[in-house]
């Protein structure tokens, strides 16, 4: 049913429009994901398990190696290492200290106790396991698959592939360029699935800073490295079950 006014309000409209031609348009297709964007902002924000990454896949082209000897020290470098220290604002990184063990590059005690866990179920099953998890860059979203497998002596080798990478608008709280505010609470972030905790919940850092309004500081807060609570769960449940962490067997007499 309509309303007078609204008719009268219109008329321009309709009359200028009767008069356009099919030559006066243009085409313009839609970005081929809109209706992904579409159906995200409807459903929410979106959970990304660290073990599903996108369907969209890359041919991988970034691959880091390192090795620790069997007092945990980083015994050893992939050819890639250095490139990629570089490319992520770790200078300090270039060239590792032979006598640092690896653990003292953890600042989280809950995550480096993972980790040992790992390791020593590898050099105690002499069996490689494969943990996804997510290596973000500023400007980036990526998922690797590392390869975590016993060596000769009690060493382990570490090969981290990238198996996706998809840009996005700089995130400047990842840019470790940024100004920080070290009077602050610094911000916890998963190093398995890359969420940022706010509260009580566990968010994309997209989602992160639209809902703490960071776009509106000058200045980022510190952040600090841990594991979300749905990863912590997984991967304890995981490292107690043989088997469940994707194990690949390994010879450790043919490294």
């Amino acid at each position: 049913m309509s309303v007078d006014g609204e008719d009268a309000a219109t008329d321009p409209i309709h009359s200028s429009l009767s008069q356009l031609e099919e030559s006066d348009f243009e085409r313009f297709d839609p970005p081929a994901d809109v209706w992904e964007r579409i159906e995200a902002s409807i459903a929410g924000d979106p959970v990304t398990s660290p073990k599903e990454p996108p369907s969209r896949m890359i041919p991988a082209s970034t691959i880091v190696e390192y090795w620790i000897d069997a007092n945990d020290n980083v015994a050893d470098v992939g050819q890639s290492w250095a490139d990629f220290a570089r490319d992520n604002d770790a200078p300090e990184l270039v060239v590792p200290a032979s006598d640092r063990a690896l653990w003292t590059y953890f600042e989280s005690d809950e995550i480096r106790d993972l980790w040992r866990l790992l390791v020593e179920r590898v050099r105690a099953l002499q069996t490689g396991v494969e943990v996804p998890l997510r290596c973000d860059a500023p400007d980036a979203r990526r998922w690797f698959d590392m390869t975590i497998t016993p060596e000769r002596n009690g060493g382990v080798h570490f090969r981290c592939v990238l198996v996706f990478e998809e840009t996005r608008p700089t995130v400047s709280l990842l840019d470790i360029q940024s100004e920080r505010d070290n009077g602050v609470r610094p911000v916890p972030l998963c190093s398995w699935c890359a969420r940022g905790q706010h509260g009580p919940r566990w968010l994309e850092v997209e989602a992160l800073v639209r809902v703490t309004r960071l776009l509106e500081r000058a200045v980022m807060p510190p952040i600090s490295h841990g594991i979300c609570t749905s990863c912590r769960d997984q991967m304890s449940a995981e490292l107690l079950v043989p088997g469940a962490v994707g194990e690949s067997t390994v010879d450790p007499s043919n490294p």
